[in-house]
């Protein structure tokens, strides 16, 4: 039974992976049916966004597992796929519980994570020299904090200077770090190709999809303005990929901007 689950996910993936290469025009509707039986018990820790949640199908975040949130890759590492998971992380600060911001690009900005909902973010964000000095701040949050979020930007740029068996070594960190957890890990990328499912996004040694038990790809962004001043941040996102629900659902999200 657990081979044909597995045979009906694959399919189901390549056939998003098609679905999102055509034309907008021509794009079909992607397919949210598949013979497949979640697992029972699944903790989570909700995104504070409804249609997020609901399209997850589990209700939140995983704990223990890694979800990958995909920026389009023309937005600014500061921009939507931050003020989402702001707004995430402010839904966390708001139930007393602990939220770490890991960040290896060094480019996140404090004040429009403030802006996105997120109370004294400069106070939460942790900017590592070195992957393996953030791996180490990863262990440490994932025996304290409720929600990590990691930064990694352009994955294949930001992991270059390694050699592939360096990079495999990090990736067995990473999942050691996370299976270890009860912490829930949103790992935030901006793929070098429009395209979700291109191999070249994510270099040899470090398959972040294949661990990610959970993808969410912006497909879709636009700020509204007011007098020369943002006011809202509207995205619509895909699960692309979901190994503890039903794939290929989407959410049209809406974050209400914090006047400065």
């Amino acid at each position: 039974m657990a081979f044909k689950q597995a045979r009906s996910i694959k399919h189901i993936l390549r056939s998003v992976a098609g679905i999102l290469a055509e034309p907008a025009a021509n794009r079909r509707a992607i397919p949210a049916t598949v013979n497949y039986t979640p697992p029972a018990d699944i903790s989570t820790l909700s995104t504070g966004l409804r249609p997020l949640d609901k399209a997850v199908g589990i209700g939140g975040l995983p704990y223990g597992k890694i979800t990958e949130l995909l920026g389009p890759n023309s937005t600014t590492l500061s921009g939507g796929a931050m003020c989402l998971a702001a707004a995430i992380a402010a839904k966390t600060q708001r139930q007393q519980e602990i939220v770490t911001i890991v960040d290896l690009t060094h480019q996140v900005d404090p004040w429009q994570l403030e802006r996105c909902g997120l109370a004294a973010p400069h106070l939460l964000l942790v900017r590592p020299d070195t992957f393996f000095a953030a791996l180490t701040s990863l262990e440490q949050a994932a025996h304290k904090a409720k929600l990590v979020i990691l930064v990694m930007g352009v994955v294949g740029e930001l992991l270059s200077q390694f050699e592939p068996d360096l990079r495999q070594t990090l990736f067995r960190r990473l999942q050691k770090i996370v299976k270890g957890s009860d912490s829930a890990f949103l790992i935030i990328t901006h793929p070098a190709e429009s395209d979700p499912f291109s191999p070249t996004n994510y270099p040899p040694g470090f398959p972040l999809p294949e661990i990610a038990d959970i993808r969410l790809w912006i497909q879709s962004e636009n700020w509204t303005q007011k007098i020369g001043l943002t006011t809202a941040y509207k995205a619509t996102i895909t699960v692309v990929k979901n190994q503890l629900a039903i794939p290929g659902k989407g959410a049209n999200i809406r974050i209400k901007l914090v006047s400065s």
